[in-house]
């Protein structure tokens, strides 16, 4: 068995390496998933689990007629993470690794996954749809006397935008009480931060003029729309109460999120407001799955369950919204040539999961897939649920 060069990728994932993944076919296509969380024991754990998949692996290629040293070759890279600290150091929510004769992929990766690992002649790729799909792009902005700034985030990463000298970043700016360049640098952090300089957000000066701070709220609003527009993502203020409503009676910005991070951000660090600005827009996260699922259920557009006719539908790009059980498997075959679909009641050698299949064709061929509890979806008596185009 001739192996390629090992290619090796970490923290960043998106449609195009998707679809790559998703059309690899090969003798052997290996996934692991792990849920792992970063720090002390934890690291330990997420080891011990990898170790434990590799060898699981490991096994299945023996019943498949392997030689030991093909064995060993196709893992070599595998066993290498073992020996990784810096990976182990730098975890997210997730590890996922991918092996084939011709690929060798991992991703620390901020969604949740169930610990899974299988062999097939495709890997599997069901929980990485949780990336795509939903609303996900948002601004920060952090707002008082003594500091200002402007963030846009997706639930991934967080950017501080240079907003450049028209932007009063403090009340004495607008004073001209310090007349120093205010003009600060894009960064980009991932979803769990980095460490680095903390930002600070202060209280300022207690005793302001009504006009002198109505005429700061102004200019913020006026520099504030300049960049970001009048109607956008969702704008999620950090500031304390007050500030906030005088701000929302001031600004020309349409959406304003109606929840707001509330005190004092001095010390706060980038990631730590990532943090809290994602758990108050959970239910924005959440709105088109929302709205998907209603138009199932109210029975106005044509739909399908059944397994076979649900992959059927979706190989030919006729599935416009697709909600699948998480967690959930269900093995067999699929020949696209005849539209065959086979069902095992356990997984045989080589099979894929089919519910992967019809996730992965729908997600592919322009439809919208949702993983949901068995209890959330539309009909909870099936494992899938397909809206369709026509």
């Amino acid at each position: 068995m001739s192996l390629k060069t090992t290619t090796i990728y970490m923290n960043t994932f998106n449609r195009s390496k998707f679809e790559q993944l998703s059309e690899v076919t090969s003798d052997y296509a290996v996934s692991i998933y792990i849920p792992t969380q970063d720090g002390g024991d934890n690291r330990d754990k997420s080891l011990i689990r990898l170790k434990n998949h590799i060898q699981k692996t490991e096994k299945e290629l023996e019943e498949f007629g392997l030689k030991p040293r093909e064995i060993k070759d196709f893992l070599e890279p595998l066993n290498g993470m073992l020996s990784d600290s810096t990976l182990f150091r730098n975890l997210d929510t997730s590890l996922v690794v991918f092996r084939s004769t011709s690929t060798f992929e991992y991703y620390a990766l901020p969604i949740e996954v169930e610990e899974f690992s299988m062999v097939s002649y495709t890997f599997y790729v069901l929980p990485l749809l949780q990336f795509f799909n939903k609303k996900d792009s948002f601004y920060i902005f952090t707002l008082s006397q003594n500091k200002n700034r402007l963030f846009e985030a997706t639930q991934q990463e967080i950017t501080e935008i240079d907003t450049g000298d028209d932007f009063p970043s403090s009340f004495k700016d607008l004073l001209g009480k310090d007349t120093r360049s205010q003009t600060v640098n894009i960064r980009s952090v991932g979803s769990r931060g980095r460490d680095g300089e903390a930002y600070s957000y202060g209280k300022g000066e207690a005793d302001i003029d009504d006009k002198e701070w109505r005429l700061y709220l102004e200019d913020i609003n006026r520099a504030l729309t300049n960049v970001i527009g009048l109607d956008g993502e969702p704008l999620v203020i950090a500031s304390v109460e007050s500030t906030f409503g005088h701000f929302k009676e001031y600004s020309s910005y349409k959406n304003i999120y109606p929840e707001y991070l509330s005190g004092n951000f001095e010390e706060i660090a980038a990631h730590e407001l990532h943090d809290q600005a994602k758990k108050i827009l959970q239910p924005y996260f959440n709105e088109a799955k929302a709205e998907k699922k209603e138009a199932l259920i109210d029975g106005n557009i044509p739909q399908v369950s059944d397994l076979k006719e649900t992959i059927i539908a979706a190989d030919s790009g006729r599935i416009s919204t697709l909600f699948v059980s998480r967690g959930e498997h269900v093995w067999g075959t699929y020949t696209p040539e005849k539209a065959e679909v086979e069902r095992h009641e356990t997984k045989k050698p080589m099979d894929v999961c089919l519910l992967d299949m019809a996730a992965r064709k729908t997600f592919l061929k322009g439809g919208k897939v949702f993983l949901v509890e068995q209890e959330n979806l539309p009909n909870k008596d099936t494992k899938l649920n397909a809206a369709l185009r026509f």
